[in-house]
């Protein structure tokens, strides 16, 4: 199984995820997921973000709902959920198939993600790669986009909307649905509210907030 952790032969290249790790307004041409315009580090994620990021578990009965790994930076996943370098891994790997071939190719990908980067860099990765709404790739991009702000300015409602978006961007749009995006976003509040990272206090106040969208 040596293979497994130092062949990169056919694997994509990881070390180009470096580019995320350093703030930057210039445009990123990711061969997979599109051209992201902004990125930033992890304390520019914001305090808020992060932990907003860390709560947003995908419901256990939600079938088509991915489990959310974001979680595995700030305590131990249960077993069944995706590690962080697990799904970066999936979205390195443009085209999907089911063949054998497809996921040991993913597996040596993950290996490889998880010999060079950290959690924390992981973290950061994830965070500035993730599909929001359109062409919105990335925290500061959504956080510019659906409230004219940096992401590390956002609010404990700001960052739980955002948050509550990576279930399912489409479905949970506070444009398209933003009952639903409501509803959403007081779920993950609530979770940010027992993982411990806001107090009793901050989770009314912010649940009591409407929707502040600057995007129309």
């Amino acid at each position: 199984m040596t293979w497994l952790r130092f062949d990169t032969s056919g694997l994509p290249d990881v070390e180009a995820l470096r580019q995320y790790l350093q703030p930057n307004t210039s445009p990123i041409a990711d061969p997979c997921i599109g051209t992201v315009s902004a990125v930033v580090s992890y304390e520019g994620i914001g305090a808020n973000m992060r932990a907003a990021l860390g709560a947003a578990e995908a419901p256990e009965d939600s079938p088509r709902a991915l489990a959310v790994p974001f979680q595995r930076f700030n305590r131990s996943a249960e077993r069944h959920r995706p590690t962080l370098s697990m799904f970066i891994s999936r979205t390195l790997v443009c085209t999907p198939s089911r063949a054998i071939d497809y996921y040991i190719k993913e597996l040596r990908t993950e290996i490889q993600l998880e010999r060079r980067f950290s959690n924390r860099d992981l973290f950061t990765i994830l965070a500035n790669r993730w599909y929001f709404a359109g062409n919105v790739i990335g925290v500061e991009v959504a956080s510019e986009y659906f409230f004219r702000k940096h992401a590390s300015e956002l609010s404990i409602d700001e960052a739980a909307l955002l948050a509550g978006l990576i279930q399912s961007p489409n479905r949970l749009s506070p444009v398209k649905h933003p009952n639903r995006a409501l509803a959403r976003r007081n779920q993950v509040i609530d979770a940010m509210l027992h993982n411990g990272t806001i107090s009793g206090s901050e989770a009314q106040s912010a649940q009591a907030a409407p929707l502040r969208l600057a995007t129309k």
